[in-house]
């Protein structure tokens, strides 16, 4: 193979990665642009059947909590993660054996005077993932993580007994976490509130994910400025990807024209 032939295919791959790592982030850059076109709203303020974004801290809404099956963590969502390293001939990579969520109806409360009651399920909950333990050659995983395993169809060992090489991995919001939520909301029937004279009846925001496009439902415990870098870098990072695999491309052009011509 010529250096020329390499560079192409350098260049090749490289564009090929680009387009493939800025389409998967293309979502991400509008979801960037919807948080940063977005203005927080005080949660007593907050119009219902319209898109909201609120900040505050997270308390426990009615149903209680859950407990994180790894880190026995109380919480009011929760995702496992267990990975497995496999290998392919000479390449290995972990594969994805059990991803599970759980989690609660909760409130967020920004000190307005009113907390918003938000509803995980579906929502696009984005955390940094807590490394809870690992197992592989002499190092067995705990009892309650072989459990948790069993219960699922799942074992850490081979058929053989060896033990496998496994990583397990939680994300988790708890109660008092700070959250930033933004999505679809609205007001249903709530407390009754003190106007000056009276009891009056009040309203309850809520947030939780709608059918459609618009319909998506964001929380995290970063915050806002967190969040859009985050989702800037991934789409960049695409684009400076891309570039490389152009500019390789037409270097590696340029050179067989030249190799040919001279």
């Amino acid at each position: 193979m010529s250096e020329f032939t390499f560079v192409l295919i350098v260049g090749g791959v490289l564009l090929l990665i680009g387009v493939i790592v800025t389409l998967s982030n293309l979502k991400n850059w509008k979801r960037r642009q919807r948080i940063l076109n977005t203005p927080t709203s005080p949660i007593a303020q907050a119009p219902g059947n319209a898109l909201v974004e609120v900040k505050g801290r997270i308390v426990p809404g009615e149903q209680g909590l859950v407990m994180a099956p790894f880190s026995g963590r109380q919480c009011v969502w929760v995702r496992v993660l267990v990975q497995e390293l496999r290998s392919t001939g000479r390449s290995s990579y972990w594969a994805t054996v059990c991803n599970e969520t759980d989690g609660r109806p909760f409130y967020v409360d920004d000190g307005s005077g009113q907390m918003a009651r938000i509803h995980p399920q579906n929502a696009n909950i984005i955390l940094d993932r807590q490394g809870i333990g690992s197992s592989g050659t002499f190092n067995d995983p705990p009892p309650h993580l072989q459990a948790f395993l069993a219960s699922r169809g799942l074992s850490a060992t081979t058929w053989l007994g060896f033990n496998k090489s496994m990583r397990y991995e939680e994300e988790v919001l708890a109660a008092h976490d700070p959250l930033y939520a933004l999505g679809p909301s609205t007001r249903s029937a709530g407390p009754p509130v003190q106007d000056g004279y009276r009891n009056a009846p009040g309203t309850q925001l809520e947030m939780y994910v709608m059918p459609g496009p618009a319909g998506e439902l964001i929380l995290t415990n970063k915050t806002e400025e967190q969040l859009v870098s985050k989702l800037f870098w991934g789409f960049v990072i695409g684009l400076v990807m891309m570039g490389m695999g152009l500019l390789a491309g037409l270097l590696g052009v340029a050179l067989v024209i030249y190799d040919a011509v001279f």
